[in-house]
């Protein structure tokens, strides 16, 4: 990939106020981004860099449930990444189940279906220089001991790999080990060199973005990923064929 890839492209990523979603947007910022933070807080996100500078960055507050009001912005966007979610350790009641499928299946859906449909509408020389990176964590190949988790986490990548077949754009698929946050406490790794291992593969032109102390995650993510695209190529078709 092109020397200076990032810079001057306006990336957006949700969850920003997350200890991922601050250090990638910090990376960006290094390689040059212009920085838009989507979460759901109230108040600027404020971004302090390794010299004690303040970062510049763009924060728009929102919502689960109000993706369709951010259309206009994300229309102005080059890389947008879907990285919001929600980890409810030891539930299994319906009211926590419905909010872990909203929360980390349907609106990370909705987000990356306005993305494309953005990009339906432009020309293909345009899409070169979008993408949409999606964070579906290890969790839909290993367990992460947070059942509703997995399961709404699984539900995200199968719809991912599923809609990536017509994308129009470049689709990156972040599958993240343990790092330390408030989702994960106990997390093994730190976020900032997570978000530092993410743009290097990123700068690599990786689809699959996999930063993982696993092994297990190495194998099953991209096996399970081409079983996939082998089903869902010969069981269902494009809506215009």
């Amino acid at each position: 990939m092109e020397k200076g890839f990032f810079s001057g492209k306006r990336c957006a990523v949700t969850g920003a106020g997350g200890s991922f979603g601050r250090a990638l947007l910090l990376q960006l910022h290094l390689q040059g981004a212009d920085l838009v933070a989507l979460r759901h807080s109230e108040g600027a996100l404020e971004l302090v860099d390794a010299n004690g500078q303040v970062v510049p960055v763009q924060t728009v507050s929102w919502q689960v449930g109000e993706e369709q009001q951010l259309q206009e912005l994300l229309a102005g966007v080059q890389i947008l990444v879907i990285n919001h979610g929600i980890n409810r350790i030891g539930a299994r009641d319906a009211a926590a189940a419905i909010e872990s499928l909203e929360v980390n299946t349907l609106s990370a859906l909705r987000l990356l279906e306005i993305f494309l449909q953005i990009c339906h509408k432009q020309n293909p020389q345009a899409n070169k220089n979008r993408e949409v990176w999606v964070n579906t964590s290890e969790a839909e190949v290993n367990p992460a001991l947070s059942p509703l988790y997995e399961i709404s986490k699984r539900a995200l990548g199968q719809l991912l790999s599923l809609r990536s077949l017509d994308a129009p754009c470049t689709v990156r698929r972040l599958v993240l080990g343990p790092f330390k946050s408030a989702l994960n406490p106990h997390g093994l790794m730190k976020a900032d060199a997570v978000a530092k291992t993410v743009i290097q593969q990123v700068l690599n032109d990786k689809k699959m973005v996999i930063v993982s102390p696993n092994p297990l995650t190495w194998f099953l993510m991209p096996l399970a990923e081409f079983t996939r695209n082998i089903y869902y190529r010969c069981t269902t078709r494009h809506r215009d064929q």
